[in-house]
Order: C-alpha cells, then structure tokens, then sequence
C-alpha cells in the first residue's frame, strides 16, 4: 500500500521542554490514526509541523508526490472581512476560478473554453452548493454572514465544513468534535467513515476515535508508540 506521509526522525523542543525526540512513523494510504498524549505533550505541535505550520528541529517530513493535504488547526483565523462562503471557497483554493468563469458567462469572454476545462479539472461545477450542504449539516445556514461575527465554535465548524469538502488525500484534524452537538458528531463519523483518503486526527472524544479511527499513535516520554485497533 502506497504512503501518504512518512516521518522521519523528527524532534521538537521550546526551551528546556523536550516534546519528542526522534520519532518516526507512515501514515498508509486510507489509513485512519488516532493521536493520542497528555494534556502539553505535543499532539497538536506535531500536526501543525506535519502541516507545515510550525518548524521542527530535526528530521525529515516526506509527503506522497502529489498528495492533496487538508488540516483543521484548533484555532482557526480568517481574513476578518469575508463571508462564511468566501472563507470555504477561498480556503479550498476554487474562489478564484469559480469567480473567473462566472465573469467570463457574463461577457461572453474568449476565454470561457478554457475556464470551463479548468472548472472540469478542479471539480469546481456546483462546488458552492456542495459546501453550503456541508455547512447546513453543521448548523451554519447564514452563508453570507461575515466570519468576524461568530463565535469561536462557529469559525471551528466553518473550518471543518471547508476541509471535508475539499476531500483531500490526507486530512489531519486537531479536535474536530469541538464544539459539535450529538447529532453533528454523528453525521461527521459517518462522513469520514465514507471518505476515501487518509486521516491523522488528534481527539478527546474516545468514542469518536474509537469509531472512526484503526490505528493509534501514542506520544509519551518523548517517544511515539503504535496500537492496532
């Protein structure tokens, strides 16, 4: 089986806090991992690093060539001055496209072939009705409120509502049940039951991780453990 993400060695330390040393493990295609610690020991620096988000001391990270990475931080930022729509369009990289073709149907501009090719290879056709189906399944229904108005629950919904959309080939999720009620928890176990790609996901919800995950990576003393099951 192919791998998505292959770690190699890495370490991280702030100051004299060591949070791991060397650890190494893969993360399989269509795998599902659960990453587990104590409270401070690292869960969510490591998958801001694996994300790119925060540098690591040591080591070597390897994605798949073309791999498709989609990431949930636990306290997701927008640009204060878009809607709850523009924040998922523009996260998934499709704002733009999907912005071009409208305008090019508009003018009747020359380049409406070629926009439309585009539309076909980055499967952006009747993309916005997608996301508002996924934001209404997590109870976000004004999709022209400005982000800048909602709570920190709501911005962690519309966050999490623009990374499954986007079906990545690797999602990595820090907390996705916060701040979801039964019935969202629910409808989301189904929803990555039915996804097709991997999943590396940090969670205190065990009956989730239970449910959604095959594997679990424990952080402890420095080092990495893996259990099956």
């Amino acid at each position: 089986m192919a791998i998505d993400l292959q770690i190699e060695n890495i370490s991280k330390s702030f100051g004299e806090l060591e949070l791991f040393s060397n650890i190494s493990f893969v993360v399989e295609e269509r795998q599902r991992i659960g990453l587990v610690a104590r409270n401070g020991k690292g869960k969510s620096t490591l998958l801001k690093i694996i994300a790119g988000e925060e540098p690591h001391d040591s080591g070597k990270i390897t994605l798949r060539n073309g791999v498709r990475v989609g990431y949930l931080e636990q306290e997701p930022e927008f640009a204060s001055d878009v809607t709850v729509i523009e924040a998922c369009l523009q996260r998934s990289g499709k704002a733009d496209i999907i912005s071009r073709y409208e305008k090019a149907l508009e003018t009747g501009s020359d380049d409406l072939q070629h926009l439309m090719e585009e539309m076909d290879r980055l499967d952006a056709w009747d993309y916005e009705n997608r996301v508002k189906q996924v934001l209404s399944k997590l109870k976000i229904n004004d999709f022209s409120q400005p982000v800048k108005e909602l709570s920190g629950g709501q911005k962690k919904r519309v966050a999490l509502a623009a990374v499954l959309i986007e079906q990545p080939d690797l999602m990595i999720l820090d907390e996705p049940t916060n701040h979801l009620d039964i019935e969202m928890v629910e409808w989301l176990e189904e929803y990555l039951s039915r996804m097709t790609g991997s999943l590396l996901m940090v969670t205190h919800d065990r009956y989730f991780l239970d449910n959604v995950c095959n594997e679990i990576i424990e952080i402890d003393d420095t080092q990495v453990y893996r259990y099956k099951g």
